[in-house]
């Protein structure tokens, strides 16, 4: 926000003194123009590299994963799906592994991790479940699906976030994002925790219940984008460092204090260093998450979409870890979100057009990741056992047949 205000400033005060710099002193105005053509041969090849080099990189990395295929999956959950979510988190852990991408193939042909994105949509009382993937993935991943829920529907589709056209004039869309409130380190709580509490509960569950409320006219997304999470350059000039590891270091260090003794702190700073421990034993992914609410203007539902921020609220914890809202136009680079902020329209197109790219780790939108593990990953996004009495079942976009002993 900083370096936005600097820019601004900077923009602001050239157009305010060119003119009157011209005005009231048009020598020296001249003699200081005079002295910048003149080091042109220093300062412009500076200018041009510092603007090529971003263009460049996002132009190739845009190529390549153009030219990768993609395709969209619907799961479909059966009456056999395990009420816990160590199934899919079994299903996260085999799809974790290790990229090596030398740096020139980086730079010159825009290579990178590849991610995929786990989804839900809401509309109309249905809540369906998908996975866009990587084409040359999918046999290794539905497999691996199939292996621990063996009564799954899994079909390719056609795209429904390309498919669902959306109009700024006679439409209204919210955006959100969501971020951690502490560092990465520090876990959120996970469902092998809400099992074993006294009453276990399920908050993933109870998130797809209140979706289940969409109306007919109405579109709710959910999506979270992920990758595999490993050791890797902050810029193109560094080695590549382990941020997680590092990071958690560092937090346990704080949380520890000067005497760097775990039995000199209290019961519940020990707890918080043994739960960062824990999870740093299970495969990360770098994770983004964005929901999408838009409807009708006539039909736009403004509790739904405040709701927005607190969506994920129940898998919060505040002595661990939570989730918060940001606004992706905050993320985007001036002098374009000011140009979002006086048009909205504009704005609400540009964000529709993300979702269906699904673009928060590559060109057009770098937005804010951060890092969840497999159990932390399952805990927000897994395929739920879904009972005759739960809302789920009208909801589940499967039908669920009547029991073989029903009398007649």
């Amino acid at each position: 926000m900083t370096l936005r205000v600097f820019w601004r400033t900077l923009f602001v005060s050239l157009v305010l003194i060119v003119p009157f710099g011209i005005y009231l002193a048009p020598h020296t105005m001249a003699a200081v123009f005079s002295v910048i053509v003149a080091l042109a041969p220093v300062w412009l090849p500076l200018l041009l590299l510092v603007a090529a080099v971003p263009l460049w990189i996002a132009y190739v990395r845009s190529q390549y994963v153009f030219n990768v295929p993609y395709t969209t999956l619907e799961l479909k959950p059966g009456e056999a799906t395990p009420q816990s979510a160590r199934a899919m988190e079994l299903v996260f852990y085999s799809l974790h592994h290790r990229t090596s991408i030398p740096r020139v193939k980086e730079l010159l042909l825009g290579e990178m991790r590849l991610p995929w994105s786990f989804e839900i949509s809401a509309s109309a009382g249905t809540v369906r479940f998908f996975m866009h993937i990587p084409k040359s993935h999918r046999q290794a991943i539905e497999l691996r699906i199939r292996s621990e829920y063996r009564d799954v529907d899994i079909d390719e589709i056609r795209d429904y976030a390309r498919e669902e056209r959306f109009d700024p004039i006679t439409m209204k869309l919210a955006v959100r994002e969501y971020a951690l409130g502490k560092p990465d380190p520090y876990p959120i709580k996970t469902y092998d925790v809400h099992e074993a509490e006294k009453k276990p509960h399920n908050p993933f569950n109870e998130f797809l219940e209140d979706l289940v409320g969409v109306g007919d006219n109405e579109r709710l997304y959910f999506s979270i984008t992920v990758r595999p999470h490993q050791r890797e350059r902050k810029r193109f000039w560094e080695q590549e460092e382990d941020t997680l590891h590092s990071d958690a270091h560092r937090e346990i260090s704080k949380i520890l204090g000067p005497g760097g003794d775990l039995r000199s702190v209290p019961e519940g700073r020990q707890t918080l260093v043994a739960a960062i421990e824990q999870a740093l034993k299970k495969p990360a992914f770098d994770c983004g998450i964005r929901a999408i609410y838009f409807a009708d203007r006539q039909h736009f539902n403004q509790s739904r979409a405040d709701g927005l921020d607190t969506l994920l609220n129940r898998f919060s914890d505040t002595e661990l870890n939570e989730f918060k809202t940001y606004n992706p136009r905050s993320v985007v680079a001036w002098p374009l979100s000011d140009l979002f902020a006086a048009l909205p329209w504009m704005y609400e197109m540009y964000v529709h057009q993300l979702y269906r790219r699904r673009s928060f780790f590559v060109p057009p939108y770098y937005g804010s990741p951060f890092v969840l593990n497999t159990a932390e990953l399952a805990t927000i996004f897994h395929l739920p056992h879904i009972t005759r009495a739960s809302a789920l079942a009208r909801g589940s976009g499967r039908r669920l047949e009547p029991p073989t002993n029903l009398p007649v």
